[in-house]
């Protein structure tokens, strides 16, 4: 199924309408995964509400308008409303209102908003430890050679990732990473990711050119796709394929910081020793992972490498620091392309409100959908969630081939290019009142 939604428990008895049981029933799942209003208030989410139909985001509030510091419905506006209880309190929403949070004038579903918040907290117990360095050599080469190592000497990370290695039949003796081959370094790359990286790597090289260090971008296969830094270190990184093509995964090279940061996705430093090949034992690295702000996925990883002797303990924090900034331009980008898609339709919500509209961003995200749509989707028994987070491949403009087939539905539509500022931003879907 090529339609993706992140990995938000799905509940069928709640979809379509939004009621204060389904309400109840997100904050119930999201709770301690910082998706409800008293995890990430710190961190400046505020509850809210998201109209497919319109792109409008609606801060949640009380019925006497004032702010609420929960989800409520009862302050929404009444052209949201579905039905009400004798009270007056709100039952529920009409289809395509999606509960939230709003953080700098953008929105989040629950899932985008728990996964930035995350990426937003202090991260501990993540730094290598170069005083022990010879005792790693040396459990490196029991273990090796027997599978044993001092239990309370490597680190969670670093045990993980060896138990790892030994289970691919990884040669710890391999001479360098391996290169991709020729057609694939010739492929094009994720664009919209190296777009992102492009003025964070000119920055980084700035500063690591005279600190015997390189800044490294890979995509999600562990394949390096730019560097930037001193000279000299890259020269010498070219030996062991530390360089624009070279594969990084931990399954091709063993134990490193980009494919340990992809194994476990979360940030990883590691000091010459930890390393599982012993080529690279030479080196040290950090590297942290870059998510999309759509879905969560890992896209790729910012790294810093240097010799052993350029350790610097904060070179993680620069490489956090590096894929928080990477991140931080993908999500204006991809809120700059809600906002065109949203405003390069609007004259067609406006002309076709009784046919089923959905309008999708360049990537193939939905960024609206009328009521309508909801009425066809179910006629026709599509399996489509009705969020911001939802995705299908087979609109994604930029890709030379969808990586999965498009549901069978979407054969009859009719499709329309969205245009915004003389560019074609997006993909109108229109079904019919036949379908």
């Amino acid at each position: 199924m090529n339609v993706m939604t992140g990995s938000t428990p799905q509940n069928p008895a709640l979809e379509g309408e939004l009621t204060l049981a389904a309400l109840q029933w997100q904050n119930d799942v999201f709770r301690g995964r910082g998706g409800v209003s008293e995890e990430i208030r710190p961190l400046g989410f505020r509850p809210a509400f998201y109209d497919l139909e319109t792109g409008a985001i609606h801060a949640s509030r009380f019925a006497n308008g004032s702010p609420a510091p929960m989800h409520l419905l009862d302050g929404l506006p009444d052209d949201l409303v579905a039905c009400r209880l004798p009270s007056g309190a709100v039952a529920a929403t009409r289809p395509g209102v999606v509960a939230g949070f709003e953080r700098q004038g953008n929105f989040y579903t629950r899932l985008q908003a728990s996964q930035a918040a995350a990426q937003m907290r202090d991260r501990a117990n993540l730094l290598s430890h170069p005083e022990d360095h010879r005792a790693l050599l040396s459990a490196w080469e029991h273990f090796v050679s027997d599978g044993r190592y001092p239990a309370d000497l490597l680190r969670p990370v670093v045990e993980g990732s060896w138990s790892r290695c030994l289970r691919f039949g990884l040669d710890p003796e391999l001479p360098a990473a391996p290169l991709a081959a020729r057609q694939r370094q010739a492929a094009p790359q994720p664009a919209r990711l190296r777009e992102a990286a492009q003025p964070i790597l000119q920055r980084a090289g700035a500063v690591l050119a005279h600190c015997e260090s390189v800044a490294l971008l890979t995509g999600n296969d562990g394949m390096i796709v730019d560097v930037a830094g001193d000279a000299r270190t890259r020269l010498h990184a070219e030996d062991y394929n530390l360089a624009v093509g070279g594969l990084w995964a931990e399954e091709a090279v063993g134990t490193n910081a980009i494919g340990t940061a992809l194994a476990e996705e979360q940030p990883v430093q590691l000091y010459g020793g930890e390393h599982y090949c012993g080529v690279i034992k030479r080196w040290t690295c950090s590297a942290e992972v870059i998510r999309d702000p759509h879905d969560g996925h890992v896209l790729g990883v910012f790294d810093i490498s240097g010799l052993t002797d350029s350790y610097r303990d904060h070179a993680l924090e620069f490489a956090i620091t590096g894929a928080r900034l990477i991140e931080a331009n993908l999500a204006s980008a991809y809120f700059r392309a809600r906002r065109e898609v949203i405003e390069g339709s609007a004259e067609s919500f406006q002309h076709w409100p009784g046919e089923g509209l959905l309008a999708f961003d360049r990537h193939g995200q939905l960024a609206r959908a009328n009521g309508a749509a909801h009425l066809a989707l179910r006629r026709i028994d599509a399996n489509l969630a009705m969020t911001p987070q939802t995705r299908i491949e087979a609109l994604d403009l930029d890709a030379d081939e969808p990586a999965e087939a498009p549901p069978p539905w979407l054969g009859e539509p009719h499709r329309h290019p969205i245009v915004f500022a003389h560019r074609v931003v997006g993909t109108l879907i229109v079904l019919p009142h036949s379908l």
